[in-house]
């Protein structure tokens, strides 16, 4: 099934960049990012659940089927870089492992790997939307103001019950569990990164994995915490230009 394609900014360049963005999110928060990157076309789609593709997603919508849609994506467009936040991340590499012809390399910013042994057997939000999970909107308040620190103003109770209800099916997602890629035989370049201020098993997991990858490199983003492509657009869009040119320090 394809998501529609969002030219958000079309380059002078010969560079592209794919964004694909995190559970409670959309396409358009790539909008900053795509707005550094001049000379860049900058490409990026909703997820099934998530924006103007909400109601393609079902209960039985898996990483499988997430993965199919960005290599959907991917066949109409000049071998991009592909820029992942949190599961959007576990959808580019998971997609990137099966499909390398398709990419030119991977930014992927904190990516949610609990099969990795940096990841607690709880780790707090998945603890905080389990906790909520007979509730939805209570779990995606809740879990916006956990990563924001600021509580959620502005949605209705109906929007944040649709919105706990992707949520919840992407968290529970028993898939997310299980390793999905082998980082030792991924032949894709891969920049991994995190934010300083993040949660210390979103940052040890980032930074471990780019030593298991073959041509893997990992990058902080100082003070940024888990949204970082929102908060510290610039820095973000300084690792996708350094991603074009895989690292070989």
């Amino acid at each position: 099934m394809n998501r529609p394609l969002r030219h958000t900014r079309r380059g002078t360049g010969p560079d592209t960049v794919l964004f694909v963005h995190g559970t409670m999110d959309h396409s358009g928060s790539c909008y900053p990012i795509a707005r550094r990157l001049s000379t860049w076309t900058v490409v990026a789609y909703d997820r099934r659940g998530w924006g103007t593709s909400r109601a393609l997603a079902s209960p039985r919508t898996t990483l499988a089927d997430h993965v199919a849609d960005l290599a959907a994506a991917l066949a109409s467009l000049p071998r991009p870089v592909v820029a992942g936040h949190s599961y959007g991340a576990l959808v580019a590499l998971a997609t990137a492992a099966q499909h390398p012809q398709l990419i030119r390399a991977v930014v992927a910013f904190e990516p949610p790997l609990p099969w990795l042994p940096w990841w607690p057997p709880t780790a707090p939000w998945e603890q905080l939307v389990n906790d909520a999970s007979q509730n939805p909107a209570e779990a995606a308040r809740d879990l916006q103001q956990a990563v924001t620190g600021r509580p959620a103003t502005g949605t209705s109770q109906e929007e944040l019950a649709q919105l706990g209800t992707a949520l919840i099916r992407e968290m529970t997602d028993a898939a997310i569990s299980e390793p999905t890629f082998d980082p030792l035989t991924m032949t894709t370049p891969v920049l991994t990164a995190s934010g300083t201020r993040s949660l210390t098993h979103h940052q040890e997991t980032s930074l471990h994995l780019a030593d298991l990858l073959p041509a893997g490199h990992h990058e902080p983003i100082q003070g940024a915490g888990h949204i970082a492509h929102v908060t510290h657009p610039r820095h973000f869009a300084a690792l996708i230009q350094q991603a074009h040119t895989p690292h070989t320090g």
